[in-house]
C-alpha cells in the first residue's frame, strides 16, 4: 500500500523502530509528570477549562494540550509517530482510526473498556474506535448528521419545509422546487477531495438509503461498483449534472469553507452537518434556519476519538486521563463540541431542548467501515466522484475505477 502513509513493509519496519524507541521514551519519562495531548485547533478556548479541571484532581500533573490546525494533522501524527517522538494524547477523527490502528501506531486500550462508561457512549462513534475487534480509542465527540434548511430560500420559492420522516425523493422534489437558476439552490453538496469527512456525511447515507456500501459486512471485498451503489452515486451525481439543483463550483465544494457561506447568504436550501452547523448559524441573527432528520432515517455518524500512541512517553498519565475525560460530568464542562456521553447530554450547557434534535439523530447514526487502508479507500472514492461531476466518467464507470482500487488496498492489507 502506498500513500500517506507508505507501503506496507515500510509501516511494520517503522512500527518494529517505533516500538524501540518507545521502551526508550519511557525508560527516560517513567517519573514524567506532564501528558502531551494533541487536538484540534476548535479545542482552544477549552484548553485553560480542561487544565484547572484536572489540576484540581491531579495537582501533581500537568496537561500540556496542543490545539492544532486540522489542515495537516494526521500527516504530522503519523511522522511524529513513526519518528518516535508522538504525543501521549492524541485526537482522531473516526474516519482514521482503522488505518492509523492498522499500522501499528495506536496502544490498545482493550483494559480501559471496563473503567469507562461504555453503556452511555453513542454506538456509532464506539465502534468506529476498534479495528478488527480491538479497542484503539476512547470516543469523546460524536457528531451525527441532521439536515439543515434554510427558510428565507424555501419561503421565497413558496416551498413548505421538510418533515421528519421525508425520503430521498423528497428531497429530490424539494431540491427542484426551491431552486431558482441564477439565484438560490435547493442544496449544497460537498465533493473536494480536501474534505473527505463532509463529503461522506452527505455522500455515504445516501449510498446506505440505497442498499449499497463501500465494502462487503466481511470486509473482503468492494461494493461500491454493485447496482445498488451505483444507483445511489447516480443519484448523488444527478443532483448537479441532471437535475442542476446545486450550485456552479460543487465539484470542488468544501461544506465550511463554500456551502455554509451560501447558505448565509440564502443561496442554498438545505446542507447536512453535524452540531458544527449549528454553532456556526446560531451566531447569526439575520439567519432565519431550523434542521430536522436526515432522510430515511440514516445518518454519518461521525466524531472524534482519542488513542494512545505507540511511543507515547507518559502512557500511564494518557490513559488515566481518558478515562477521567470519559465521565459525563467532566465531558460535559470540557467539550466545546457535541459530547459522545448520552449522560453528559442531559448537564448544562448540552441539555438544551434546541440542540435534541442531535440526540434523536444518534439513533440513525451509521460509521464507515473500521478496516485497515480506509482512509485511501475513501480517498479513492472521492476521486472517482468528483471524476463524475466534471464529466470525465460515468457513474458505472468511476465505481468500477473505485472498487478496483479498494480490492488493491483490501489484498495489500490482508
Amino acid at each position: 500500500m502506498r500513500g500517506v502513509f507508505g507501503t506496507r513493509r515500510q509501516f511494520l519496519t517503522a512500527a518494529a523502530t517505533t516500538a524501540l524507541l518507545a521502551a526508550a521514551n519511557r525508560a527516560h519519562s517513567a517519573q514524567s509528570n506532564v501528558i502531551t495531548i494533541w487536538v484540534g485547533s476548535w479545542w482552544e478556548p477549552q484548553v485553560p477549562v480542561a487544565q484547572q479541571l484536572w489540576a484540581k484532581d491531579f495537582p501533581n500533573v500537568r496537561l500540556n494540550i496542543q490545539a492544532l490546525p486540522i489542515n495537516g494533522y494526521l500527516d504530522k501524527f503519523t511522522a511524529a509517530a513513526l519518528g518516535g517522538s508522538p504525543p501521549d494524547v492524541v485526537d482522531l477523527d473516526t474516519t482514521w482510526v482503522s488505518t492509523v490502528a492498522a499500522q501499528g501506531l495506536l496502544e490498545t486500550l482493550d483494559k480501559l473498556v471496563d473503567k469507562v462508561p461504555v453503556a452511555d457512549l453513542a454506538p456509532a462513534v464506539w465502534k468506529a474506535s476498534q479495528f478488527k475487534g480491538t479497542q484503539y480509542a476512547i470516543p469523546m465527540r460524536s457528531g451525527p448528521g441532521v439536515y439543515y434548511y434554510n427558510k428565507t430560500v424555501f419561503d421565497k420559492a413558496g416551498v413548505p419545509y421538510p418533515k421528519d420522516g421525508w425520503t430521498y425523493a423528497d428531497l429530490l422534489d424539494l431540491a427542484r422546487k426551491t431552486t431558482i437558476p441564477g439565484q438560490q439552490y435547493g442544496i449544497g453538496v460537498p465533493a473536494d477531495i480536501s474534505d473527505p469527512s463532509n463529503v461522506l456525511t452527505l455522500f455515504a447515507p445516501i449510498l446506505w438509503a440505497k442498499g449499497g456500501d463501500f465494502i462487503t459486512p466481511d470486509g473482503s471485498a468492494p461494493a461500491i461498483n454493485t447496482p445498488q451503489s451505483v444507483a445511489a452515486i447516480t443519484f448523488w451525481s444527478d443532483l448537479y449534472l441532471k437535475y442542476k439543483v446545486t450550485p456552479e463550483g460543487t465539484p470542488n465544494f468544501t461544506t465550511t469553507r463554500d456551502i455554509q457561506p451560501l447558505f448565509e447568504a440564502n443561496k442554498v436550501g438545505l446542507l447536512t452537518s453535524s452540531s458544527n452547523a449549528f454553532d456556526t448559524f446560531s451566531k447569526n441573527p439575520n439567519l432565519k434556519w431550523d434542521m430536522v432528520l436526515s432522510p430515511d432515517g440514516v445518518n454519518r455518524g461521525g466524531g472524534w476519538t482519542m488513542g494512545v500512541p505507540v511511543g507515547a512517553s507518559n502512557p500511564d498519565g494518557a490513559k488515566e486521563f481518558l478515562v477521567w475525560l470519559s465521565q459525563p460530568d467532566i465531558l460535559a464542562k470540557v467539550l466545546n463540541r457535541f459530547p459522545a456521553n448520552k449522560k453528559a447530554l442531559e448537564l448544562p450547557p448540552w441539555n438544551n431542548p434546541a440542540i435534541a434534535i442531535f440526540k434523536e439523530a444518534e439513533q440513525g447514526a451509521r460509521s464507515v467501515p473500521s478496516v485497515a487502508g480506509w482512509f485511501q479507500m475513501q480517498e479513492a472514492t472521492i476521486v472517482e466522484l468528483q471524476k463524475i461531476l466534471v464529466g470525465q466518467k460515468s457513474p458505472q464507470q468511476a465505481a468500477d475505477s473505485a472498487a478496483a482500487t479498494i480490492a488493491r488496498i483490501i489484498s495489500e492489507n490482508k
